[in-house]
């Protein structure tokens, strides 16, 4: 591991993390913020969709562009598009020049000094972000509600049936990790050049992502202490839905987690989620199918990042990392309950010690019918002209929901939800922790919604101190069993 010299230049931390974790925060932890955040999701997503069509349709003009985008004809809108069209494509020429360079500098083995790949790692971010959300130049889209929040593709539910059944009937060909597969895999884990950040060493892993039915590299940040050179504990985290993770200049789990326990002594691995970030579909917004292809696109992205999750787990023992944990907040906690009760027949080496799960639903079959996210963005009117019922959704049950029992011991599962959480509905989520008799003393339930869960996070310490606490507690237990 590098040090890092003092008073050298390094990645810092942006100035909207310190606003939110400042006393002007404590306005993200209250209702009518819960509420607004709620009512302006469709608008965010319906912008990022309008850039993602613009990604699959440059220099053909607005009548395909609308085409691309779901949205009816707009004749009178055809000149504003022509401009917001060729302003893209400016920033798009920029971003892809930027890429070119970032990538020789940070996987092609081009030589550097440390300041110039913190000057271009800066770079790439801040034009990601512009490139990610550009709201200046398609936020009159979706303000004149022509576009849609999500652009659907629902599978017919008798083909999924057809398509699935035998998964549906041995979960474990979906979700298992066969020693063959797992070997294949292992090799293939590649590391690019690093970058100082504050505290931290950071640098980004890829690998081919082991599901069967993706087709991408799987990749992932990795943070590291500056100047410590022991075995790190270490924490495999996800994030949540939608998130373009270091994509944009400000990722919330890269600063209240893997930025504030880096420098202590510890590792954290934030994964990429198929679909998310750097693993964007041409003409599809980060995380967008998952949602466009339900309910066969979140059996199939949990499924692949558990798999993946697996993988992450074992290239940290091989690190030497003396014990290993897997969380993740919203969509991100949901991959960490499907590799908590998925990893039983997964080779040792691959199974986590610890789990935390934050802001999750315990049972997404009904969350699909229930939870307010599926209102918000209609995802329910998708479903039901596909004929997707409730009763169809739950026969997907033992792909879509977390086991009913864990694959280790319900004493080092860790939760966090909020108590008034509509989008991942707070009463599935007990229920499952109740099925997996996780003792009350390590369930923490929070006075929020689903924002609040996220704000308590940033703001708050408390879920750090239990990562820190149980992390070393299952290393010190497990110095006492080499030691015996």
């Amino acid at each position: 591991m590098s040090h890092v010299p003092h008073g050298m230049d390094h990645l810092e931390t942006p100035a909207v993390h310190r606003l939110m974790v400042s006393p002007v925060g404590r306005l993200l932890t209250t209702r009518p913020f819960e509420a607004f955040k709620i009512r302006s999701l469709p608008r965010e997503f319906a912008v990022v969709r309008a850039r993602a069509a613009a990604d699959a349709a440059l220099g053909k003009g607005p009548r395909a562009y609308l085409h691309e985008v779901g949205a009816p004809p707009a004749p009178h809108l055809h000149d504003r598009i022509e401009r917001a069209l060729a302003a893209y494509a400016q920033l798009r020429e920029e971003y892809d020049e930027t890429m070119a360079r970032w990538e020789s500098v940070f996987w092609d083995g081009y030589e550097s000094l440390p300041d110039e790949r913190v000057a271009i790692e800066r770079e790439r971010r801040k034009i990601s972000q512009k490139r990610a959300k550009p709201t200046d130049i398609f936020g009159f889209l979706a303000k004149e509600h022509l576009v849609p929040s999500v652009q659907f593709e629902m599978p017919n539910p008798d083909d999924a049936r057809t398509r699935w059944h035998h998964e549906i009937a041995e979960p474990e060909r979906l979700y298992g990790f066969t020693e063959a597969r797992a070997t294949e895999e292992f090799p293939r884990v590649e590391r690019s050049a690093t970058v100082r950040g504050p505290g931290t060493v950071e640098y980004l892993l890829r690998f081919n992502s082991p599901s069967p039915h993706l087709s991408d590299r799987a990749t992932a940040r990795v943070y590291e202490p500056a100047d410590v050179d022991d075995d790190l504990p270490t924490l495999v985290f996800h994030s949540g839905l939608g998130m373009f993770n270091d994509q944009l200049v400000y990722w919330p789990e890269e600063e209240y987690l893997a930025r504030t326990l880096a420098p202590e002594g510890y590792r954290v691995i934030l994964p990429d989620a198929p679909w998310h970030g750097r693993r964007e579909l041409l003409g599809r917004y980060s995380g967008e199918p998952y949602i466009a292809r339900a309910p066969v696109g979140f059996f199939t992205l949990y499924s692949a990042a558990a798999l993946e999750t697996a993988v992450l787990v074992d290239w940290a023992r091989t690190e030497g990392a003396p014990t290993v944990g897997v969380g993740g907040v919203s969509l991100g906690g949901i991959t960490a309950l499907h590799v908590g009760g998925r990893c039983g027949d997964w080779p040792e080496s691959m199974r986590p010690d610890l789990l935390f799960p934050v802001g999750m639903p315990g049972a997404i079959d009904q969350t699909l019918l229930v939870g307010r996210l599926t209102e918000l963005l209609d995802i329910d009117s998708a479903l039901d002209a596909a004929g997707w019922t409730g009763d169809v959704l739950h026969e997907f049950a033992p792909l879509l929901n977390p086991p009913k029992q864990p694959s280790f011991d319900a004493d080092r599962v860790f939760s966090f939800i909020g108590t008034r959480d509509e989008i991942a509905p707070t009463r599935t989520a007990r229920v499952l922790l109740d099925e997996w008799s996780v003792p009350e003393a390590n369930r923490r339930e929070w006075n929020c919604g689903h924002f609040g869960v996220l704000s308590n996070l940033i703001r708050g310490s408390e879920f750090q101190t239990t990562v820190r606490r149980e992390l070393d507690a299952a290393v010190r237990d497990e110095r006492k069993t080499v030691s015996v």
